[in-house]
């Protein structure tokens, strides 16, 4: 499948389990295009944050936040003759989970260190955000089986998804797309060629009612 995206920069965002990393995956595939997937396995705050929020929610963040810089920094360099560029993550996403999880205190010296280095980062061009109800994306997370998310809980993902949806009411309507990926899987070719094809001719909103191919679980 080969297409030529009408944007440079993609970015797939959404809470956990909702599909991100396969579309990204697919995504690149499709358009031979450079692609960044969020490193969260490297963090070592991360299991300790799972299981003591209020102790461990700063570090936590502070790693995420320089990490997430690095990686984009880095990603920015990268062979730019591959036109299209594919992300899983806003660099945004620091800000959302520091929102949640942060004292007062502790948020006004994360936006110290995130103000300097946003504009930094480049802004994608468009917005893919992926969701699905909160019973999907729970049984999606057990079915990873990752230790440290099983104290991951139906509040903390519906508070998170309502986060997200405050940030993306600040997005252009040219620059973002919704898709409820409860009944959309991006591991079916004919699925991904047909979003592929939405996005070359510009199609933009929710376009879950032209992708929803039946029930899946990811």
């Amino acid at each position: 499948m080969t297409q030529s995206a009408i944007v440079p920069y993609v970015v797939v965002e959404g809470v956990i389990g909702v599909g991100k990393t396969t579309l990204v995956q697919q995504l690149a595939r499709a358009w031979n295009a450079r692609h960044v997937l969020e490193e969260f396995d490297d963090n070592p705050f991360l299991t300790a944050f799972y299981e003591d929020p209020a102790r461990m929610a700063f570090a936590t963040e502070m790693f995420f936040l320089i990490q997430r810089f690095n990686q984009q920094e880095l990603f920015a360099q990268q062979d730019l003759l591959q036109r299209v560029a594919v992300s899983d993550y806003l660099f945004d996403k620091s800000r959302i989970f520091a929102g949640l999880t942060l004292t007062e205190h502790e948020l006004a010296l994360f936006d110290r260190v995130y103000t300097l280095l946003r504009p930094q980062v480049p802004a994608p061009d468009l917005v893919v955000y992926l969701h699905a109800p909160l019973q999907t994306v729970m049984q999606r997370i057990a079915s990873r089986g990752r230790a440290f998310e099983e104290p991951i809980t139906t509040d903390y993902i519906d508070a998170l998804d309502r986060a997200y949806r405050r940030h993306l009411a600040s997005i252009p309507s040219a620059q973002l797309v919704m898709i409820d990926t409860a009944n959309v899987d991006f591991r079916q070719p004919r699925i991904v060629e047909r979003l592929c094809t939405l996005l070359v001719n510009g199609r933009r909103g929710d376009l879950t009612p032209e992708l929803a191919s039946g029930p899946v679980l990811h």
